[in-house]
């Protein structure tokens, strides 16, 4: 994340993030994280670019890949960020302080449009077999199919998914990214657009056993999922994938929407790891609806400071 103090009114930061390649030289700004998202707030209010005001400061960043704003209400205390709390977020070992962050108008982050094709239903062909799929992009676009669909329950954990689903679960995707415009033919996508769209699985709700042995009952959570991102199964549930979860369950028709229990703005996804909740604000826009903003409890934590030099 590069962070500095914003010249746009009603902004106090503009951030940019960079994925940085690990098998090759390459740094991919296509699109935002949500998890190194939390620690901008922290990072500008401890180097003085945003001044703390107790008990919560309100941080408002603009995230300069996605041109989306976020809010990030860090808790303060003698003009620092307070890391020490205890929230629990599962999949994360320890606690922190609370930080919410509030993602508004998260649709169309890189197409310009919630729905890319226009379709909250797709229907495309995959080694002779016809499955439906869900596009939708907020916060960071995702393709959604039926765990069913494939075999599965949605219940999985990452072992216990094969190396034949995995390629089936890429080929989807990869047509989904050509759909959606991110690349000119679909066999292109693995190498040139490995990220987005996620692809997660949606299963019909139930009771399940996390990786670590938790039962986590179905009135527990309103839709199950399972999120995939570089090939792999997230081993709990990404902030932007739980953002674009969340808005595809809001969107009538969607594959998500038909699988979700409805209780209002509360949005909460059982993921391998356990429960991540989030809250949908939504109005309606036309035929369809409109993302107002959806808001997601996170931790951070610094771990340390220094001076990097480089040779241009």
């Amino acid at each position: 994340m590069i962070v500095w103090r914003s010249e746009r009114p009603g902004i106090d930061v503009d951030y940019l993030f960079g994925q940085v390649g690990i098998e090759r030289r390459y740094i991919d700004w296509s699109g935002n994280c949500g998890n190194l998202t939390s620690a901008v707030g922290p990072f500008a209010i401890d180097v003085g670019i945003v001044k703390a005001v107790e008990p919560r400061t309100t941080v408002r960043m603009y995230n300069v890949n996605t041109g989306k704003r976020v809010d990030a209400i860090v808790p303060v205390k003698d003009g620092m960020t307070l890391y020490e709390g205890d929230y629990m977020i599962d999949g994360v070992p320890n606690p922190g302080s609370r930080i919410d962050l509030v993602w508004y108008d998260p649709g169309g982050s890189h197409i310009g449009k919630l729905l890319p094709t226009g379709n909250p239903l797709d229907r495309i062909e995959i080694g002779g077999k016809i499955y439906e799929i869900s596009i939708v992009d907020a916060a960071n676009p995702a393709v959604f199919v039926r765990a069913k669909d494939l075999g599965l329950t949605g219940t999985e954990t990452p072992g216990e998914i094969d190396s034949e689903t995995l390629a089936k679960l890429e080929a989807i995707r990869s047509k989904a990214a050509e759909l959606m415009g991110l690349v000119e033919r679909a066999e292109e996508a693995t190498t040139k657009s490995p990220h987005f769209p996620f692809i997660a699985i949606i299963g019909k709700k139930r009771d399940y056993r996390t990786v670590n042995g938790k039962m986590i009952r179905e009135e527990q959570y309103t839709v199950l999922a399972r999120l995939f991102s570089m090939q792999k199964m997230h081993h709990a549930y990404p902030v932007t994938g739980s953002i674009c979860t969340a808005a595809a369950s809001k969107i009538p028709g969607t594959i998500v929407n038909q699988l979700s229990e409805d209780r209002g703005d509360t949005v909460i996804i059982g993921h391998p790891k356990g429960i991540i909740d989030l809250k949908v604000r939504i109005r309606p826009s036309g035929e369809n609806v409109h993302i107002d903003s959806v808001t997601i409890g996170r931790t951070a934590r610094r771990l340390m400071m220094g001076i990097a030099y480089y040779i241009d």
